[in-house]
Parts: structure tokens; C-alpha cells; sequence
């Protein structure tokens, strides 16, 4: 049954307007091409669409540089958070069959849950985890789960002790913070309402009723001939042929970010979101539910920009890519250059952006005329090129009159990055103590934290004399250089090739890469100091020396 919604929804479609927006985006692909070029991006598969139909798709270089395999619609690549959307349509599912709702406490379903605040122990629901309201801080913990080189440190199992110690970033509702921790919960409430592992669950309710054959969350399951490889942009954009697939199936950031799929797979999927949100006959249920707006995202804003679950929306002109790197990198949100001008009509975007390791993701729908873009890359950029590449085809798919070049954008911001890890060395150098602590061996030992399942091993540097290195977990692949920095603080920052060669996302905040031993006289205890979270560097994560 076509809802009242839908009839509205026609109005503003106009099918002489296609033509004209196929034109357009035919003479994007230079800019699309530049832009890949000057980020490290081998590949990206770019999909359009508008009054409901497929009108443009431009596949762009390599899936697999070495092996000279070009991108094609078929080509499968990591979705990221992304994710986030077949999640919250699995959950809606289970609404529709009066298994949960919305509102329901999490504790309801997951009687384990325990968090330090009561308020939140007892009151989080679905709802908050899926909108990203919880107001807890679990930035910190990201890091500890996983640094780099695709590997997955800490175990599905240890979910519940890690989010039970998470500290407040915010009072509980009174704000919108990016919190993966609340997918992973989501991901266990399906498992326990529907009585099936996720991957199964989405398989049967979603994607094989649509027929997304190439989208699955365990990459064995698709054939692997199909994949791109996954790589990082390189300071001189070269792009760095990364060793490993990062697979998520089996941890708990499975339901945060753990698809793969491909463009036309993609276009399968947002042609259904789009007739969800305006029919009841779909496989997705109470769309309207899923894109409304349920927490507002970094107030002040003129126009709406929202959270609804796993979408984000914003009326153009206006910021998009705020959870990509580019807001961040150039300017801030408030002062970030928007997308179209205030010449061009208001215009509803829902959107949302996705990042694993060796792949940068963006999908926008727009409902009123039936449209959706997407983009799918397989590298971690200088920037994120996948947010450009966006940008440049909603420009042209609505002849947004929008006077910025995106590629001298994408130039500028890719220099920002570079320049992010010069000003983090000059920090160091112009902080570093000398002489360099005279017995840095006094330090060595296993470090554990009292609460949480993670540890860190100080070792003696094989390779330099009297040196330190560290180990993540005391996992080799997870080896890190500890240098002395001023007093009983040692540091282990990286350039900005060092990191993306391991496939690290950007992060050149000092306090992530410092740790601070403390000694206790009267046990004769040694304590490592640790400010894993950078949106909370006043919060530092504390691991006491083992004894032997």
C-alpha cells in the first residue's frame, strides 16, 4: 500500500530533469579521477541514482593495482559503518514482530548489561544505542581494540566488561557522540531476540530477499576473485598495497562495520531504502522510524542536521561528511565549507560514511526525488576522498549552485594531513628532555589493566641498544618503537606513512601516542599512565606492572 507520504514525495520529481543530471555527471569522472590520483586511491565504483532509476556508474581505476584488475560494479569492498543502516533495518524488523521496541531497555534483553552509571544501566535503550544519545565515552576503548594492521585485539567476549567501565563524554541523552560500542550491543540484541548469529540474520531477512548476493559480513562467503584489495595513501599519493582483509565477523564490531559488498549491490540496497521510506511494501520495515530525527548533531545549526539510526540527516545547503575525516581535518564543523549555496532550494539528505581498514565508503539518499549516490573506495586516503567524490556528484546529479572546487579542496586537505604528523614530530622534539632517561630498562615488564581484558608488554628494543618497544596485547604483528620524552614519559608517534603502512587511521594528537610511568614508593608498585581517548585526554587509562 503506497503511502500518503509517497504521493507527497511525487510532486517533486520531475523525469525531464534526468537527461539533463546524466549530462552532468558524464563530466565528473575527471574530477573523480584527480581526486583519486592525488589521495592514494587505486579504485572507487561510483553509482547514481534519480527518479528512482540507475542513470549513472563510473568505475575508476584498480581493484588490485599489482595484479592490474580494474574496478567494476562487481567489484566487493568494505562497507565500514555503513553497516550501521542494514543493522537498524534488521532491528526494525524485529519491531514489526513485536519482539522489542524501540524504547525497550537494553537490560530488558541483555540482562548482563551493566554500566558504572545506574542511569544509564537502567534506562539506555535501543533507541539511544542506535542514535548514538548514550553520552558514554568509548573512544578510548577503540583503541584498545584494535590499532592498526587489521588485527582485532580484544575478544567478542569481553563486550560487557569493557562498556560496563566507560566514562560519561556527556550526560546521558543530552547530546549526539559517535559511539560504535552501541552497534556492537545492537548486534547482540538481535542475536538474542532472533536466536540466529547476525551474519545469518541479516542474510535471511534482508539480503537474500533482495537478492545482494555480493554483500555479506564474512568475506569467505563471497567470492574472493571478486575483491578489491585494500590499500592507504601515501604522503606523495602512492597508494600502499596493504597486507591483510580486516574480517569483523565474530567480534563485536561485526554490526558497527563489518559488510562488504558492491556497487550493485549498493544501488540494490538504496533503491529499497528509498521505496521503505515511502511504501509499506518492503523487506524494511518502519523506515520513517529509522531516518527521522532523533538526537540533533553538533548544535548550533541553522538548518536540521540529525541523527536518526545508522543516518544521519541534513537539509542542503549545508556541512556533510561529519563523520569522515575532512570536517575535522579543514576547519571544523562551523566553519567547514557546505555543500550547494544558499541560492540553491532546501533539500533532504540522509547520508552516512563508512571507513575499515583499506576502504572509505559514502551513501546519500535523497526522497524527495527518489535519488541516492554512492561511492565506494578502496583505500584509507590522504583525506577522504570518497566524502570529495560524493560532494562533486550531488553538485552535479542537482546542479547544486555551488562555486568550490573540490578537487584544489581535496589538495589543500590532503596537505592538512600530512602537515597534522610534521607538527606532531616538531611537538616531541621541542618537548624531549635530554640527556634520554639514563636506565629506561628500570621499566620493562607486562602492564595490565585492573578492569579491562588489555594489557601492554615494555620489552628491550632488539634492534637498538638500550632502547624500549612495546607490544599491544604482547602480540608481535602489534610492535611499537617507545622513545624517552621528558621525565618518566615515553612516546611512540609515528609519521604519517609510518601510520597508514599499518593501516592506522589519522590521529596525530600528542596524548595518544605518551605514556607515563608511576612509581609508587611505598609498594614499589610501577604504574603506566595512559590517555587513549583523545576526545577525553584528561581521562587517562591506568595498567599496573604485573608482578613475577
Amino acid at each position: 500500500m503506497t503511502s500518503r507520504f509517497s504521493q507527497i514525495l511525487s510532486l517533486f520529481s520531475d523525469p525531464h530533469e534526468t537527461t539533463s543530471a546524466e549530462g552532468r555527471l558524464g563530466k565528473t569522472d575527471g574530477a573523480v579521477g584527480q581526486i583519486c590520483t592525488i589521495s592514494g586511491v587505486p579504485g572507487a565504483s561510483i553509482g547514481v541514482i534519480h527518479n528512482g532509476k540507475t542513470i549513472h556508474t563510473y568505475n575508476y581505476g584498480k581493484g588490485d593495482l599489482e595484479g592490474d584488475i580494474p574496478m567494476t560494479s562487481d567489484t566487493v569492498l568494505g562497507l565500514g559503518s555503513i553497516t550501521k543502516s542494514f543493522v537498524s533495518a534488521g532491528i526494525s524488523n524485529l519491531v514489526a514482530e513485536n519482539k522489542v521496541t524501540w524504547n525497550t531497555p537494553v537490560k530488558k534483553v541483555l540482562p548482563e548489561f551493566q554500566q558504572i552509571n545506574s542511569v544509564v544501566e537502567e534506562n539506555l535503550t535501543i533507541s539511544d544505542i542506535l542514535s548514538h544519545r548514550s553520552g558514554l565515552a568509548g573512544f578510548g576503548d577503540m583503541n584498545m581494540a584494535f590499532q592498526g594492521d587489521g588485527d582485532m585485539m580484544l575478544d567478542k567476549s569481553s563486550l560487557f566488561q569493557l562498556v560496563k567501565h566507560f566514562p560519561a563524554q556527556f550526560p546521558f541523552r543530552s547530546d549526539w557522540g559517535y559511539f560504535v560500542w552501541g552497534y556492537a550491543l545492537a548486534g547482540k540484541v538481535i542475536e538474542r531476540l532472533s536466536g540466529m548469529e547476525l551474519n545469518d540474520y541479516i542474510q535471511k531477512t534482508l539480503l537474500q530477499p533482495l537478492g545482494l548476493n555480493a554483500t555479506a559480513f564474512d568475506p569467505d562467503s563471497v567470492d574472493q576473485c571478486k575483491f578489491a584489495k585494500p590499500y592507504a595513501g601515501l604522503s606523495d599519493g602512492t597508494a600502499f598495497p596493504l597486507p591483510k582483509l580486516q574480517e569483523f565477523k565474530g567480534t563485536f564490531f561485526e554490526a558497527s562495520g563489518g559488510l562488504y559488498s558492491s556497487l550493485n549491490d549498493m544501488i540494490g540496497w538504496s533503491k529499497e531504502m528509498l521505496k521503505a521510506i515511502k511504501s509499506e511494501e518492503s523487506v524494511i520495515k518502519d523506515a520513517v522510524s529509522i531516518v527521522s530525527n532523533h538526537v540533533p548533531i553538533e548544535n548550533p545549526s541553522l538548518r536540521e542536521r540529525s541523527y536518526g539510526y545508522g543516518w544521519i540527516r541534513t537539509q542542503l545547503p549545508g556541512v556533510v561528511g561529519i563523520i569522515g575525516d575532512n570536517v575535522d581535518l579543514y576547519r571544523g564543523i562551523q566553519y567547514h565549507p557546505p555543500l550547494g549555496s544558499s541560492k540553491d532550494e532546501p533539500r533532504l539528505m540522509l547520508y552516512h560514511q563508512g571507513s575499515t581498514v583499506g576502504y572509505y565508503t559514502f551513501l546519500a539518499l535523497f526522497p524527495e526525488s527518489d535519488s541516492a549516490v554512492i561511492v565506494l573506495t578502496n583505500s584509507i586516503a590522504l583525506s577522504d576522498a570518497a566524502d570529495w567524490i560524493a560532494r562533486i556528484l550531488i553538485k552535479a546529479l542537482f546542479d547544486l549552485q555551488d562555486d568550490k572546487d573540490y578537487v584544489a579542496l581535496a589538495r589543500k586537505v590532503n596537505d592538512k594531513a600530512i602537515e597534522d604528523y610534521k607538527t606532531l614530530a616538531d611537538t616531541i622534539e621541542a618537548t624531549r628532555a635530554l640527556p634520554e632517561f639514563k636506565n629506561p630498562s628500570f621499566f620493562i615488564g607486562i602492564y595490565k589493566s585492573p578492569s579491562k581484558p588489555f594489557r601492554i608488554d615494555i620489552l628491550p628494543d632488539p634492534v637498538n641498544e638500550g632502547g624500549l618497544v612495546f607490544r599491544f596485547q604482547g602480540l608481535k604483528d602489534q610492535t611499537y618503537q617507545l622513545r624517552h620524552l621528558c621525565e618518566n614519559k615515553f612516546e611512540w608517534a609515528l609519521t604519517h606513512d609510518e601510520s597508514k603502512r599499518r593501516g592506522r587511521y589519522h590521529n596525530a594528537e600528542l596524548e595518544s601516542y605518551v605514556f607515563e610511568f608511576v612509581l609508587e614508593e611505598e609498594t614499589e608498585s610501577i604504574s603506566l599512565f595512559w590517555a587513549s581517548n583523545p576526545l577525553l585526554p584528561e581521562y587517562r587509562e591506568v595498567f599496573s606492572r604485573a608482578i613475577e
